[in-house]
Formats: structure tokens, sequence, C-alpha cells
């Protein structure tokens, strides 16, 4: 009774589809070669988030189902969101450092 909430129909689960592909379209362009984990992550989000529209669209009896592909593809987005943040987050460091160095060592070149 608990996934009523007061209502007739019980609250069909989100399917997080458009975070899946946001995650799969940045770890695509932003995050070279550490982007090759949130990129299977992504991918296999957005295959539950389609199971999650799949089984919602097939009623009351796929409930459950939906709610498990649900969470899954919600806790594939959050592992992969942050991987891609800290990505980017190591990678700016890292250019921010050597980036500079390489500049200085053109410079006493001159």
């Amino acid at each position: 009774m608990d996934n009523f909430n007061g209502n007739a129909f019980p609250q069909q689960p989100k399917d997080y589809k458009t975070w899946s592909i946001v995650n799969l379209i940045l770890s695509i362009i932003c995050c070279g070669c550490p982007g090759i984990v949130p990129l299977i992550l992504s991918i296999i989000a957005v295959v539950k988030s389609n199971e999650v529209a799949r089984n919602n669209s097939i009623g009351e009896s796929a409930l459950p189902a939906a709610m498990n592909a649900s969470q899954t593809a919600k806790t594939l987005n959050i592992i992969s969101t942050v991987w891609i943040i800290a990505s980017l987050i190591i990678e700016i460091i890292y250019f921010s450092i050597f980036g500079v160095a390489q500049i200085m060592a053109l410079m006493n070149m001159q």
C-alpha cells in the first residue's frame, strides 16, 4: 500500500533518461581515457531507463521491475556524474600545472 501515496494508482518511477543521455554525451566529449568507465555506466543507465519506460507502459504488474530499474539507473547516473566531475577537475589541475610549465619552458628557450 505504500506505493499508492493516497492515490488510486501507484506512482510510476522516474526513468532518468535525460540524465543518462547527458552523462553519455559528457563522457564521450570531455573525459578522454578516464571517460571509459562513465561511458559504460551511462550506456547501462540508458538501457535501464528504457526498461523503466517499458515497464511503466505495461502497468501495475511490472511496477516492481520498473522501480528496480529506476533505482539502478539513478545509482549508475550518480556514479557516472561523480566520475565525470572528478575527471574534469583532475584534467584541469593537470593541464594548469603542466601547461604552465610547458609555456615557461618555451619562453626560456627563446
